[in-house]
């Protein structure tokens, strides 16, 4: 775990005039634990034995290092040209040489159709035009294939109000948690999204599109609530289901047709 915290740093370090003092912190608490976390995880959904596996809005890679541990190849895309570089970079210290990550946004992406056994795409699709990335991510997917997903409820805003959750120099909580019903509104009602907006997907909401786009098989349970794969440990959520009795972060499992 020490030896993992000092690689960061130093892959860190080679970005520090860009890396703000929220990503800073960020990077600290992900990778703090090591990525035993993330394997156990990700065994627990099944996202493991497979051939060709994309991380949808990799971020920093955390979850792509522990895709990379079971899965034959890894493809990661995120539209941070710094979060790219910090993950190659960090796969390269790290002698990871199945990850390969490029600069794309995840609503329009540059693999061909049926490309992927599974995708995987983590805290990330309710900073996209999400409708359009659901119909992205089933475009790269091949049938049968397995996709992870999850997001965040009215719950979830209504914490970052009160608590503050994670507050840093260059990130407010309370300020996303103020904009979010009307970003929510302006796309819902108008279709309108804009880069920097934070969306409110209900669960049925995301299950409705999901079905429209003819994935079978869902499964919908609070972050950390699905163990489809009974012969490892019951995976232990990161965040809350539920608060103030309103839905918090919550995942979901489909199969595409």
């Amino acid at each position: 775990m020490q030896d993992l915290l000092a690689l960061v740093r130093q892959v860190e370090g080679g970005h520090a005039a860009d890396i703000g003092h929220n990503d800073h912190l960020f990077l600290q608490r992900i990778y703090a634990e090591g990525l035993d976390k993330y394997v156990s995880r990700l065994k627990a959904i099944g996202f493991a034995g497979k051939k060709t596996v994309l991380d949808a809005g990799c971020g920093y890679g955390q979850w792509s290092l522990g895709l990379a541990d079971l899965n034959d190849g890894v493809e990661s895309c995120d539209i941070s040209p710094l979060r790219v570089k910090f993950l190659t970079g960090l796969a390269k210290q790290l002698g990871v040489a199945n990850c390969n990550a490029k600069v794309s946004g995840i609503d329009m992406m540059p693999y061909p159709d049926n490309t992927f056994d599974a995708v995987f795409c983590y805290q990330v699709i309710f900073l996209t035009p999400w409708r359009k990335t659901l119909a992205e991510i089933a475009r790269v997917l091949k049938p049968g294939g397995h996709f992870y997903v999850n997001a965040n409820g009215l719950g979830w805003y209504m914490f970052l109000w009160q608590e503050e959750h994670n507050k840093a120099d260059d990130y407010d909580p309370k300020a996303i948690a103020a904009r979010c019903l009307s970003d929510t509104l302006t796309y819902d009602r108008k279709g309108i999204y804009e880069p920097g907006m934070n969306l409110i997907i209900e669960p049925e909401g995301i299950k409705q599109a999901l079905e429209r786009l003819g994935f079978q098989q869902i499964e919908i349970a609070h972050e950390g609530g699905l163990h489809l794969d009974q012969s490892v440990p019951a995976p232990k959520p990161f965040f809350k289901g539920e608060y103030n009795g309103q839905v918090g972060i919550y995942e979901v499992m489909a199969s595409k047709l």
